[in-house]
């Protein structure tokens, strides 16, 4: 839907208070959160002298023009381009639920639709989601990794109770694991492909992936595109 952003921000699970403040004081309506794992290995932590930490993320839907005062103060009041501050990513929303569902996420703000949004297959990076049976994680950023990826975050049932509400159309149930990886389009098709032979379907994994375009990523240097 053109004028709305599904924003993800992840970070260590020690800054959710301060989170949360920086949401409502920026007026953003509805924030859900669930906590994760960062994907990095032992050896590349410990080359960075950093610790292995629980994350956080938050998840939620925003007008397009709530985009640059969010960009600025994920930069100056969190200081989230600081190693291991977070990362926050903006994708394009396709469709919403109706008049309720908008309504959950931003009140009664009204959406301004712009006719010059951007072609989606135009984005430079994009965010491959991979949904996995647990205890294959591994697996998944092994393969990614051998196709050119970075790090990833894990997504787990941890914590959700027996419900647990469909994503994207997908079913995900307390036995998955959901594996995000922001990648440059151009190695998107290599990454997924990878991940696909090593832990597809036709696997013990069943894994099922897909990708969607980011607008805009704050908080990792490789990928960030704002001015």
């Amino acid at each position: 839907m053109k004028g709305l952003k599904y924003l993800i921000t992840i970070t260590k699970r020690e800054y959710s208070e301060d989170y949360i403040a920086f949401f409502r004081n920026h007026g953003v309506k509805t924030v859900l959160s669930q906590l994760c794992n960062g994907t990095a290995t032992e050896s590349t932590l410990s080359l960075l002298g950093l610790e292995k930490t629980e994350k956080v993320m938050f998840n939620t839907i925003i007008p397009e023009d709530e985009v640059a005062p969010l960009i600025k103060g994920f930069l100056t009041e969190m200081d989230i381009s600081s190693a291991g501050n977070g990362i926050a990513v903006f994708l394009p929303i396709d469709s919403i639920g109706g008049a309720s569902s908008l309504k959950t996420f931003i009140g009664e703000k009204t959406i301004e639709k712009k006719e010059n949004d951007m072609n989606l297959n135009e984005s430079k990076n994009v965010l491959i989601i991979t949904i996995v049976n647990k205890g294959n994680t591994d697996l998944v950023m092994n393969a990614a990794r051998g196709a050119g990826a970075g790090g990833g975050t894990v997504v787990r049932g941890k914590g959700t109770g027996a419900e647990l509400a469909k994503f994207f159309g997908v079913s995900i149930s307390e036995e998955k694991e959901m594996i995000y990886i922001v990648s440059r389009r151009d190695a998107r098709d290599g990454i997924m492909k990878a991940i696909m032979e090593n832990a597809g379907a036709h696997t013990d994994a069943h894994g099922v992936i897909f990708s969607l375009p980011i607008d805009t990523v704050v908080g990792l240097k490789l990928f960030e595109n704002v001015d």
